[in-house]
């Protein structure tokens, strides 16, 4: 006898697209933003609230220089309703002056990268998935976005930063296999920024951090 054939189900369509709106709506997904990031690094409500000021700061402070993206699972395949299932934000920063950040990890990075007193740079920050949408390749996808917005910022950031634990084998695999390279590495104190002061508590002490980059126009 023949066996049935069985079909598999077609995979679930993945989503980027970048936050935007006013008022109410926009806090409104800051906060969904929020609460995903919190849950992706098993934290609690209490570090949504600090995640989603910073948002909000980041909104109100960088203007165009901030992007904010999201994933989604938008259900297609079985008439669910899309789904929030990870984020990531990029903001371009002017290497030195007064504008430049007064983050001390994020500070490093110009000197570290070796730009000129005339360069910007993209930092890319926030990065998560929920682990239901984890080995998807949602990761590739919210990181090629970043890309994208930060070369259409003006003026267009010579290359893109971020850190990344010592220890996350997986998220360092992702940045390598995207093109990012390691700088340097750096024993710090894990809560540095608003974001990881409110996810730090999970961990504590020192945290061992890599610098790493990917070119975005040709070394000066």
């Amino acid at each position: 006898a023949s066996r049935r054939s069985r079909v598999a189900a077609p995979p679930r369509a993945i989503g980027v697209r970048q936050v935007a709106g006013e008022g109410a709506a926009l806090v409104d997904r800051l906060r969904a933003c929020a609460e995903v990031t919190a849950e992706s690094f098993g934290a609690d409500e209490s570090s949504a609230v600090s995640v989603l000021d910073g948002l909000v700061r980041k909104v109100r402070y960088s203007g165009d220089a901030f992007a904010l993206l999201e994933a989604y699972d938008d259900g297609a395949s079985d008439g669910e309703e899309e789904r929030l299932c990870g984020c990531a934000d990029v903001t371009a920063l002017p290497a030195f002056g007064p504008r430049a950040s007064k983050e001390t990890l994020v500070a490093r990075v110009p000197i570290a990268l070796g730009l000129t007193e005339q360069s910007n740079y993209a930092y890319l920050s926030g990065m998560c998935v929920r682990e239901s949408h984890r080995r998807r390749g949602v990761g590739v996808k919210l990181l090629e976005a970043c890309e994208t917005c930060a070369r259409k910022m003006t003026p267009t950031p010579a290359a893109m930063a971020l850190h990344v634990d010592s220890d996350n084998e997986g998220a360092i695999a992702l940045y390598e296999g995207c093109g990012y390279a390691r700088v340097i590495e750096r024993e710090v104190d894990d809560a540095f920024g608003r974001m990881s002061r409110a996810l730090g508590g999970l961990v504590g002490g020192k945290k061992k951090k890599i610098l790493m980059s990917k070119w975005l126009s040709s070394r000066e």
